[in-house]
């Protein structure tokens, strides 16, 4: 079936003819982006770095993670603030491949249990767990500039909620 012509269009049409500059009125906008990043592990760069995220649906028996240093604005998680909490002494932990710190983890609860206590360097993975037993609801990791744990050498403490029963991406 036949259409109708195109309508008129609502500008005029472009010309080969440089413009020195825009007509009509502007409205400025200035953006300055900044972006920071230090890639880690196999990743060679920042668009190579590939995050895995795994739904967790019961309460884990161990958890692994990788020790990256930093200060706490560097966490990336979606839990809420009543979930997590960070908080950084001083400069904060290293985050020089190689370097180590003091990484204690226990629960929350007196920190009787205690899953992991143990020098880690800037890059490596550790393990917490308490086996035969499920990790508790949550963990408190606290991370020292050595084993010597007085409050001087604290360099980081956080808390995070490890139950599952909200979902966990640190």
């Amino acid at each position: 079936p036949p259409t109708n012509p195109p309508t008129e269009p609502p500008t005029e049409p472009p010309t080969d003819e440089l413009s020195t500059s825009p007509t009509g009125a502007l409205d400025n906008c200035f953006v300055d982006v900044v972006v920071d990043c230090t890639p880690r592990g196999q990743a060679t760069d920042c668009g190579s770095i590939i995050v895995t995220r795994t739904r967790c649906e019961s309460r884990p028996l161990a958890m692994v993670f990788k020790y990256n240093g930093g200060k706490c604005d560097q966490s990336d998680n979606i839990q809420p603030p009543d979930l997590f909490q960070c908080f950084d002494f001083g400069d904060g932990p290293p985050t020089q491949l190689g370097e180590t710190s003091f990484v204690q983890v226990t629960d929350i609860k007196g920190g009787s249990i205690v899953y992991h206590a143990n020098t880690v360097q800037v890059g490596d993975e550790y393990t917490v767990a308490d086996a035969p037993f499920e990790v508790d609801a949550n963990m408190n990791v606290t991370i020292w500039s050595s084993p010597v744990t007085i409050p001087e050498n604290m360099l980081q403490t956080l808390v995070f909620h490890s139950s599952c029963s909200q979902n966990l991406f640190l």
